[in-house]
């Protein structure tokens, strides 16, 4: 079987479907994508709001509360408890397929009016603040984390305590200011870090502590600037660095040009085997993973744990299987262009749907089997329903791709594309995309906080709550100058892009290729005219170890 070469309908960019592709496609009985990867990928992302939050009146129990839907969405919202209650039924919403009418537009019909849940947090404590999370205990503006605790305003740490202001940071306590770091305790304003303790401005640092404006160290204590000192010298060189406000930014801009400095391997993976993509770990037989751990025979993922032979996947945790086009889930199986679907097999286009089996274009069901758009119907009844709809879909176009993008209920604004795709209101309307116009602005938290500070890049108000002030102090550092979202964007910043070059090992002479350059080429997230110099694996192991 021939690869493919085909034309994005919306970037009007080539991309390949590879013979491997078409087989998986075929094996899922999927028709190939109409829209290249990163297209495809922002069409998912679109549909997830994980961080902008809105204060509104819980339609069933009439009780306050945050949410990520305004006031005044076409569909109720409830609260938590309510959503979850048997004090409703999303079957009561059931609607016939009517066959004259396309599908999708009797989706949206129903979308309006079933029900969705306030906030996603799953069995937490003390974390009402919190969205896409779950096993939480008292914590405070995190998002797509779990089972962390005492943690405030992060994205995607997962089993930490105690850590504020990270991202993607797992297994970690007492961290501050930390992104991609695995193992960490009581680090701060550090990057790539695993297994280390009490590091301060450090890159790429491994099964090290006590160390201060290093990069690339290994099994080392006690370093400044990679430079060897006693542990009264570091002593005395960190409490100079916490000092003030002042010596702190003194010490970023010289981490900056140190980290700028450092040797990068051509992609952030450890324990990976014929897998192409960044931030990855304990991958195998994989092409564009980002951020991904435990993934076999996979592509197109980011967000994701333990997922095996899926294509196209955003945001999907605890083992999914044989999946395509899908954001946002946990334990699927065989499912495809759907979002926010838990514990459950063989749905299509369904939104918001747990703990059920062979349904298609359903909204917010619980434990059901053979349902289309709420409707229930005998397994028979179903599979003839479902084919006849799927067949109607492929005449008009529409079978085979994620749910478009104005069938999102969030403005593109409000969602995680904004973060990796970002686009003008002008530009996102004209792709089909929403727009919030009256998007919230501040911190949507406790009013517990005395003091309002006015954030430094975009003057949005902000507080700073009694457990956050504690943390500051006890790991001395001064209070923060920006807002959540400014803090958050400034940490995105410090990642590579989820996209590929093709590029060649930079490393010039000795190893294993002696006085000649390395000949080793490879796919890497660091563009051709990024400043880093790039190596392959051998070339950079024989570097740092």
């Amino acid at each position: 079987m021939a690869s493919i070469n085909k034309t994005c309908l919306t970037c009007k960019g080539n991309y390949e479907v590879f013979d491997a592709d078409q087989s998986f496609y075929q094996r899922v009985s999927a028709p190939v994508p109409k829209y290249c990867p990163p297209c495809r990928m922002q069409r998912r992302i679109a549909h997830r709001n994980e961080r902008t939050l809105y204060r509104r009146v819980c339609d069933l129990c009439k009780k306050e509360g945050v949410s990520i839907y305004p006031a005044g969405t076409p569909w109720p919202v409830y609260c938590a408890p309510c959503w979850w209650s048997d004090g409703w039924s999303a079957k009561s919403f059931a609607m016939d397929y009517d066959p004259s009418r396309p599908f999708l537009d009797q989706w949206q019909e129903l979308q309006a009016k079933v029900p969705r849940i306030a906030l996603l947090c799953l069995t937490s404590v003390n974390s009402e603040y919190t969205n896409n999370a779950g096993d939480n205990k008292n914590c405070y503006l995190i998002f797509a984390a779990e089972q962390n605790e005492d943690s405030m305003y992060s994205r995607l740490i997962m089993h930490c305590k105690s850590c504020v202001d990270c991202a993607w940071v797992y297994d970690s306590e007492l961290c501050y200011e930390c992104v991609d770091c695995r193992g960490c305790f009581k680090c701060m304003y550090s990057e790539r870090c695993q297994k280390s303790t009490d590091l301060l401005f450090c890159f790429d640092v491994r099964d090290s502590q006590n160390c201060i404006l290093s990069v690339n160290l290994r099994h080392k204590q006690y370093c400044i600037e990679n430079v060897q000192y006693t542990k009264e010298e570091f002593e005395k060189k960190k409490k100079e660095i916490l000092a003030s406000r002042e010596s702190i930014e003194a010490a970023k801009k010289r981490y900056a040009q140190l980290r700028g400095q450092a040797l990068v391997k051509y992609a952030f993976q450890t324990k990976c085997v014929d897998a192409t993509g960044d931030y990855m770990f304990n991958c195998h037989e994989g092409r564009l993973l980002f951020d991904t751990t435990s993934a076999k025979a996979c592509k197109y993922l980011a967000d994701a744990e333990e997922p095996i032979d899926c294509y196209d996947m955003n945001n999907a945790y605890y083992k999914p299987e044989l999946c395509v086009d899908i954001m946002g889930v946990l334990q699927i199986n065989n499912c495809k262009y759907s979002s926010y679907i838990f514990y459950s097999n063989e749905l299509e286009y369904c939104d918001s749907c747990h703990n059920s089996n062979s349904c298609f274009g359903c909204i917010g069901m619980t434990k059901v089997n053979n349902c289309i758009l709420n409707k229930q119907y005998s397994k028979e009844e179903y599979q003839k329903l479902r084919a006849q709809i799927i067949e109607s879909m492929k005449k008009d176009g529409t079978y085979g791709d994620f749910l478009p993008p104005n069938l999102s209920p969030f403005g593109y604004n409000e969602t995680l594309a904004k973060d990796f795709f970002a686009l003008t209101k002008e530009e996102a309307l004209a792709r089909g995309f929403k727009w919030q116009d009256n998007i919230s602005t501040g911190t949507v938290g406790k009013e517990n906080g005395k003091d309002i500070f006015a954030c430094a890049d975009c003057s949005r108000n902000f507080r700073i709550t009694p457990a956050e002030l504690q943390f500051y102090q006890q790991m001395q550092v001064p209070l923060p100058t920006k807002d959540f979202e400014c803090r958050h964007r400034d940490r995105m910043a410090k990642r590579t892009p989820r996209r590929l070059w093709h590029r060649s090992c930079q490393c010039k002479i000795g190893h294993d290729h002696a006085d000649k350059p390395c000949a080793n080429e490879f796919e890497t997230a660091y563009a051709p005219d990024r400043k880093e110099v790039i190596y392959c694996e051998p070339c950079y192991q024989a570097e740092v170890v």
